[in-house]
């Protein structure tokens, strides 16, 4: 029988297929932040603009247009998540093989829908993750230490190139937020060193379809990132961040510090979505801030689709330690009782946030 060629169609993720954002949910309102303003303009109000967005809620939109970096984010966004859709559509068994390994050290690898608990009562959550480790996918494949599936070693140089971009990116905004706290972009770069070891990754995301019309249904749930700043690429609304933002870094419990509501956030096309995370807000002593989020599935006709997403991590590398940047305008703080190393911070916010290892 002669193979038949795959239409879009048969695929889930088909991003030209999706309806809008629907009216009347609460939506969160975010700065746009242009990334060729910032990194071929050089423009001080812009570089003001993205201090302002990080200091008060430690989200906003960043337009992709008008610059390399963007370009292939913007490009390979969209076959990163064509690859989480075969990676997702292998056999649980085989999946499995690759689940995280708290032994290892590491959160590359697979989580199981069900793997995480999305609240105090013990619900589980629903989505699929498999982290795409940036220090497997930077090297040469002889240097490789993981077995990863075929289909993501079939598309290393996309992860590559899409990695470096993102990490780049990361950079750049971690440089002009030192700058506006006096502090030597220096510190942040040592600290994030791209060929070093970190807990930095792809994470190739899959929520299903909701199951019914209440709200919510729980795919992710309520935290703030573990690292310093993360680069999010989604097509389809699902998060949602807290009213307040979190000047604290360690919020393990599931559970907003302060009052406030879930707002909606809506994707915007040649967007991506970055917030802060703990680290950030570590490193600050409560400067910037790390916007606490949850995912559930999409609202109302948009809700029928699968949700992908393509998320990457820019954290500490393994070695750093975990204390306050000095500059004049980082306050004075206080310190761990001892050095804690990043490799330890993550492992111990990643088993707070009720993520269960395999031994």
């Amino acid at each position: 029988m002669p193979h038949r060629e795959e239409s879009p169609l048969d695929r889930e993720f088909n991003p030209d297929q999706y309806v809008d954002f629907p009216d009347g949910f609460p939506t969160v309102a975010l700065e746009t932040i242009s990334l060729a303003k910032l990194l071929v303009d050089k423009d001080p109000a812009e570089e003001e603009r993205v201090f302002e967005a990080c200091k008060g809620r430690g989200f906003f939109y960043l337009e992709l247009a008008g610059c390399e970096a963007g370009d292939t984010i913007v490009q390979g966004a969209d076959r990163v998540a064509a690859v989480a859709e075969d990676v997702f559509k292998l056999p649980l068994e085989e999946k499995l093989t690759y689940q995280f390994s708290m032994g290892s050290g590491s959160l590359d690898g697979y989580k199981f829908a069900g793997a995480t608990l999305a609240d105090k009562s013990g619900t589980r959550d629903t989505a699929e993750f498999f982290n795409v480790g940036k220090n497997e996918m930077i090297v040469p494949e002889d240097q490789m230490k993981k077995k990863w599936p075929e289909v993501i070693m079939a598309s290393k140089p996309l992860f590559k190139d899409y990695i470096e971009a993102a990490h780049g990116i990361g950079l750049s905004i971690l440089g002009i937020l030192a700058n506006k706290m006096g502090v030597d972009p220096a510190e942040f770069n040592k600290r994030h060193r791209i060929e070093e070891q970190s807990g930095d990754h792809v994470r190739l995301t899959r929520g299903p379809p909701r199951d019914k019309e209440e709200l919510p249904e729980i795919q992710t749930p309520s935290h703030t990132d573990f690292g310093t700043i993360t680069i999010l690429m989604n097509w389809l609304g699902g998060l949602q961040v807290w009213s307040e933002s979190a000047r604290k870094a360690e919020l393990l419990n599931h559970e907003p510090d302060v009052p406030g509501e879930w707002l909606w956030v809506k994707p915007k096309k040649g967007c991506a979505i970055i917030n802060l995370g703990d680290a950030a807000v570590k490193f600050t002593n409560g400067v910037l801030c790390a916007g606490r989020h949850r995912v559930i599935p999409a609202p109302g006709v948009q809700g029928k689709y699968p949700r992908y997403s393509v998320v990457y991590f820019v954290r500490p590398e393994n070695a750093a330690i975990m204390k306050q940047l000095r500059g004049p305008g980082i306050p004075d703080g206080p310190e761990e009782e001892r050095d804690i190393t990043a490799a330890e911070w993550i492992k111990r916010q990643a088993t707070g946030l009720g993520i269960q290892f395999k031994n």
